[in-house]
């Protein structure tokens, strides 16, 4: 199976579309340094978690034939590749535990973008090409902890 075939092949490119002007931030009630504190106080990113986030991102990266950049950028992009990062929040979300919040940190979106995309791969898991994709990355992620925990965490 072609990897490919799992978008629906919409757009050409990650560039941003320019006959829409950008969406700006409303940027009236500036956040006060102390709330800035207390959010990075409650991320649960640890070196472990980072290093399985990082190993995550590269294992659904090179299984959707995409790169890292593709994964993080800032729009959509084709539906292959919205589906990749889709998936990546994903598994970051249920197999890894993390937070639907602290997955969004990760990939710069907000945390209902987070809940959407886990929706929308549970709802596309009843199909059987999408499960082993989605079930090969999880256990490819599986590997990679027992790996590291064999190697002491180092990896």
């Amino acid at each position: 199976m072609d990897i490919s075939e799992l978008g629906s092949g919409r757009g050409a490119s990650c560039l941003p579309d320019r006959s829409h002007p950008p969406r700006l931030l409303d940027r009236r009630e500036p956040v006060a340094h102390a709330t800035r504190r207390r959010r990075a106080a409650r991320s649960v990113v640890t070196d472990e978690v980072e290093a399985r986030c990082r190993c995550l991102e590269a294992i659904v990266a090179h299984a959707f034939q995409t790169s890292l950049a593709q994964l993080h950028a800032d729009t959509r992009c084709v539906a292959q590749i919205a589906f990749a990062r889709q998936v990546a929040m994903y598994v970051a979300h249920v197999w890894l535990m993390l937070p639907l919040t602290e997955v969004g940190r990760r990939f710069d979106r907000d945390r209902t973008t987070v809940a959407h995309a886990c929706r929308v791969v549970e709802d596309r898991r009843d199909d059987p090409r999408v499960d082993r994709v989605v079930t090969a990355i999880e256990t490819a992620t599986d590997l990679w902890r027992d790996f590291s925990g064999r190697l002491g965490g180092d990896a």
